[in-house]
């Protein structure tokens, strides 16, 4: 799906502007406050008005302050056999706006855009090798492209990121009022911003954006940022001609177009499955099966190639061949389905773990990743196809609480994928702990983790002995000198549950004073996090993931030391969470203690962020406190 992007990152590359005055002296003071690159002149110019065919020229100025401000200069040009770049040129200026460097297009690289992972892939990419000696410098950079494809229209962000701010910028579309362009402004509040409309034409500017400060715990960047996107009701996709007045007419294209005729299965496959699935009962018992037939037969590469990187390979192929991309191994596993009588739907969505939503009332080529859904009852049940470890039904951070785009039979829905709740994301620790009187222990602990927490942890099986000491030591970073003596892991798919279970030894734990033995009564669980001081906080608070932890560990005291009395247990509970720690007295030489966390997903004011703060500062020092064992 990284296709998708080719043309929202055209926003991101730009073209030469006439001479102007590039001294540093010249930009306003107060867009140098806070920012490590300034974008003096950003203009965008994009041509629809043919069909089939469109046209983008960007002029792209960039004065980067320090070497943080470097990843804003973005002078390149991403383009395949269908997007052809015509011109492109950079030059770079010192701080008195003196030119020293002219790149013309034999001078820019010219490289495959390889992800690394890509099979095949006719993505390409020219870039300007510049290695800044001193700064500040300023890069004037300008290109112009063509392509058939009109599907993926630039959109416009004015504020490019945190600590980078903006002189001038604009946009300006012009199109068929025959095949009308569409936009939605989003985030524009609080900027100087304007947009208007002319016959055929739409313009966006933009001037003087101050830098925005990265504040801890905020919105993703892109949720929160000044932004307008552009679409058309009828566009071609590498000339196959597309129509998304709606969401239910782009579903209906994208199943006709684009997956209607790549479900072919040969004949012993669609018996091998029908006799795996003869004995289950429920449509989600047979996809169980089929699911677990794929993750043993095929395996994640990305492909992308095909109409605009949207058409999946054929499904005969990808069982000839065990292996494909996302398209290709979901729309695999649904016409498994399709032959096992299993309905399922293919779906489209923004994957990673911000939980990026698909817009709903704005249709246009989004996303960048494919799972599939199995309706049940009134639910739906997510499977993530590209993983050979993902247990049935989960898909974890990479897919969880977001808006993602259903292509059913009747068309394209917006639906929402499961949100866990704090209580289903739990981690519970128990242990049994034996100090002794050097003040060393022993410990046999367990952990089960189930929801978000299971995505934190499955992935530890695949560890080799040597790396899952490292994990736990990292992890365990402020016990000092203890070893592992056993480690055994047990991943339960079919619960969604990881199993941790463990014995240590750790020398020298607790700290004497005088002849006592002081202990800090939470041994595996201690958060050290407490959130950065911000002053006039600009964004609102973000918590992106809700879980609950619960500890429970018995400590029994060494020979010869007591106890005397129970300190005062501690709870506090707000809008962001709970929190709750307490030791009990079980025998003469037993105790428990016994702690509780809970944090709760959601965007909160940014007038929030300070209790926020001091609550996370009242869990570390709880968790950090100690009780004194007096010798007997």
């Amino acid at each position: 799906m990284k296709k998708l992007f080719l043309f929202v990152l055209l926003a991101t590359g730009f073209s030469i502007c006439a001479q102007s005055n590039y001294a540093i002296s010249s930009i306003p003071s107060e867009l140098l406050l806070g920012a490590n690159s300034v974008l003096l002149q950003h203009k965008i110019q994009v041509d629809v008005s043919k069909e089939a065919h469109m046209e983008v020229r960007v002029d792209r100025v960039v004065t980067v302050l320090n070497k943080m401000g470097d990843a804003y200069v973005r002078a390149v040009a991403y383009y395949d056999d269908d997007v052809k770049v015509r011109k492109i040129e950079a030059y770079v200026y010192d701080a008195s706006g003196k030119e020293m460097e002219h790149y013309r297009k034999n001078d820019f690289n010219d490289v495959s855009a390889s992800d690394g992972f890509s099979l095949y892939t006719d993505d390409r990419v020219l870039y300007m090798d510049y290695t800044p000696t001193r700064y500040p410098y300023t890069v004037a950079f300008s290109y112009e492209k063509v392509s058939n494809t009109t599907a993926f229209l630039p959109r416009w962000y004015p504020l490019e990121g945190t600590a980078t701010s903006t002189l001038e910028s604009s946009y300006t579309i012009t199109y068929n009022p025959v095949n009308t362009a569409r936009y939605k402004a989003v985030n524009l509040e609080g900027y100087d911003i304007a947009i208007s409309e002319e016959p055929s034409k739409i313009i966006c500017r933009a001037q003087n954006l101050k830098a925005r400060k990265f504040e801890e715990h905020s919105p993703p960047f892109l949720n929160t940022a000044p932004q307008v996107l552009f679409a058309l009701d009828r566009f071609y996709l590498k000339g196959v001609a597309g129509y998304g007045k709606d969401w239910n007419e782009f579903g209906r294209w994208m199943e006709r177009s684009l997956l209607g005729d790549v479900n072919d299965l040969p004949e012993a496959t669609i018996a091998q499955v029908r006799s795996l699935v003869s004995t289950e009962k429920t449509p989600l018992d047979k996809a169980r099966k089929v699911y677990e037939f794929v993750q043993n037969k095929v395996r994640y590469i990305s492909v992308q190639i095909g109409v605009g990187g949207w058409k999946p390979m054929l499904a005969s192929e990808v069982d000839k061949l065990s292996y494909g991309d996302c398209k290709a191994l979901t729309n695999y596993t649904k016409a498994l389905l399709d032959a096992v009588g299993v309905p399922s739907y293919y779906t489209v969505l923004y994957s990673g773990p911000n939980g990026r939503d698909f817009d709903e009332d704005f249709s246009a080529m989004q996303g960048d990743h494919v799972i599939l859904g199995i309706p049940s009852d009134d639910d739906i049940v997510w499977l993530e196809c590209t993983s050979q470890d993902m247990p049935f039904g989960f898909g974890g951070t990479h897919s969880d609480d977001r808006d993602v785009l259903v292509i059913t039979p009747e068309g394209g829905k917006i639906v929402h994928t499961k949100k866990y709740a704090f209580d289903e994301s739990l981690q519970h620790n128990t242990a049994s702990v034996q100090l002794d009187p050097d003040g060393g222990l022993k410990a046999q602990f367990q952990r089960r983790s189930m929801g978000l927490q299971y995505d934190q942890k499955y992935y530890l099986e695949k560890f080799d002995a040597l790396k899952l000491d490292q994990y736990y030591k990292e992890h365990w970073d402020y016990i000092n000198g203890f070893t592992i003596d056993s480690i055994a892991l047990q991943n339960n798919k079919e619960d969604i549950v990881f199993l941790e279970g463990l014995k240590l030894t750790v020398p020298k734990y607790c700290s004497f004073i005088g002849e006592d033995l002081l202990l800090a009564p939470n041994l595996f669980n201690q958060s050290q996090f407490i959130p950065p001081r911000i002053t006039d906080r600009k964004q609102p608070l973000f918590l992106p993931i809700g879980f609950k932890d619960v500890d429970q560990i018995e400590i029994e005291l060494p020979e010869g030391f007591v106890l005397e009395e129970i300190p005062e247990g501690y709870t506090e509970e707000n809008k962001f969470g709970l929190y709750s720690s307490q030791i009990e007295r079980i025998s003469a030489r037993k105790i428990r203690y016994t702690r509780t966390l809970i944090i709760k997903k959601g965007t909160f004011t940014k007038n929030d962020y300070s209790d926020y703060r001091n609550f996370r500062r009242n869990v570390s020092k709880w968790d950090k406190s100690k009780i004194l064992l007096k010798r007997a």
